[in-house]
């Protein structure tokens, strides 16, 4: 059964968000403790949302596994852990996937860096053995139409991204033009990446970053800017017309101290886990813009219809695999059956008749049974792609004897599109 838990900007606060997410880079070892009730996992954390994506026998097993695991390694008690974080199952969970991948539930309608991100959750998972042929299907089919999105609607064509986003915000602001500002950047991950790539494609040639990890040397020889030294946050700071807060390793950088000048600048906060001293913002020379501040709408309704028709059609691509998957036991075990009654005529025919006649008896038995399986493995593939798998099921149990209603049909809230928030 599919089955998701998840958070997102889309109805928490980011303060409550960014409690929710503490140390979620442990959430995939806490799903796999043993005993857990769940065949695979695929854990993704961003800035705006926590989104787990499981493979469960049980729905409420999952779900309750889940919330102990956010509890964990939150440090959050888990009765307000399930309080905050919604569950899903079915094809619902596909259809919100896909629609996060492409982009349509960012704060930045349609941005393109979550599409990465939700690829690299999905590859670090298969590299630590933690998927499942359906979560396979379910992340393969969501970045492929992801792509399409991209490819061939507006929503992806503009090149959208949150960094771009945030500097048009930081132009508005900003008394100089962005092409003479001073610019620093505080962390150096994929976050700072964007950002520095976006300011070097924009022709800004003064730009420094600091890291409070001792990144910054390495980050800044690779990507052409200034490496800020450890001790030199505070003049880097004093000096700069925009600084981007990136690092979001939930250490307080940045503090009044560090911008006690009279001079104007911007500040870009856009880790969810903000560098920045909270009484930064009540600094009258100093303009703070948050993630919040960077909602950004597609007005365009027949290119939002456009990608979501798109995403659909992944989605009944998804559900029309899972629909045959369920079906494999039951012509591997019509395919048996077959095979078990030729292998008990081939041994009376071996004892009757002379080793070349047998063989070639052999020969065409295997070629009958191959024409009367043909038709039955046809069917069950368009009886999957229908949505009647249960009926091909009983129908091979009434035919054949072949009962299969466990294991062909997997638990029966499989398909169930139901979305609940547990209390």
């Amino acid at each position: 059964m599919l089955v998701a838990v998840r958070a997102s900007h889309e109805h928490l606060d980011l303060g409550v968000l960014d409690a929710l997410t503490r140390n979620s880079e442990q959430l995939a070892q806490e799903l796999r403790a043993p005993g857990a009730p769940l065949d695979g996992a695929v854990v993704l954390s961003t800035c705006n949302r926590l989104e787990l994506y499981l493979d469960a026998d049980r729905f409420h097993d999952a779900v309750d596994h889940a919330v102990s695991a956010v509890s964990r390694t939150s440090g959050l008690a888990e009765q307000e852990v399930r309080q905050l974080l919604e569950a899903a199952m079915g094809t619902e969970v596909a259809q919100h996937l896909y629609e996060v991948t492409a982009g349509l539930r960012s704060v930045v309608m349609g941005e393109s860096e979550i599409s990465g991100q939700v690829r690299a959750a999905f590859t670090e998972a298969l590299e630590q053995g933690t998927t499942t042929p359906m979560l396979n299907d379910l992340f393969q089919e969501g970045l492929r139409h992801a792509k399409r999105v991209s490819s061939t609607t507006r929503l992806g064509a503009a090149g959208r991204t949150g960094a771009a986003v945030a500097l048009d915000r930081a132009i508005d602001v900003l008394e100089a033009p962005l092409g003479e500002a001073s610019v620093l950047v505080i962390g150096t991950g994929s976050y700072a990446r964007l950002v520095v790539a976006e300011l070097a494609r924009r022709g800004v040639q003064d730009v420094a970053v600091f890291s409070s990890t001792g990144r910054a040397q390495d980050f800044a020889a690779s990507h052409g800017v200034r490496a800020i030294p450890a001790d030199g946050l505070s003049a880097a700071a004093a000096g700069a017309d925009l600084i981007v807060a990136a690092s979001g390793h939930g250490q307080t950088l940045l503090h009044p101290e560090h911008l006690s000048d009279a001079r104007s600048r911007v500040i870009l906060d856009l880790a969810l886990h903000s560098d920045l001293d909270a009484a930064v913002r009540d600094l009258d020379q100093v303009t703070v813009i948050g993630l919040a501040d960077l909602a950004d709408e597609i007005d365009d309704a027949g290119q939002l219809a456009a990608a979501r028709e798109i995403l659909t059609e992944g989605v009944d691509r998804f559900v029309s695999r899972q629909e045959t998957r369920k079906l494999d036991p039951a012509v591997t075990a019509l395919r048996s059956r077959v095979a078990t009654a030729l292998d008990r005529e081939m041994e009376d025919i071996r004892e009757r008749y002379p080793e070349d006649i047998a063989e070639d008896l052999e020969r065409r038995l295997h070629r009958i049974a191959a024409k009367v399986l043909h038709l039955p493995t046809t069917r069950a593939r368009e009886f999957a792609r229908d949505g009647a798998a249960d009926q091909y099921v009983e129908a091979l149990h009434t035919l054949f004897g072949i009962d299969l209603v466990g294991a062909a049909v997997a638990d029966g809230e499989d398909g169930v599109t139901t979305r609940t928030r547990r209390s």
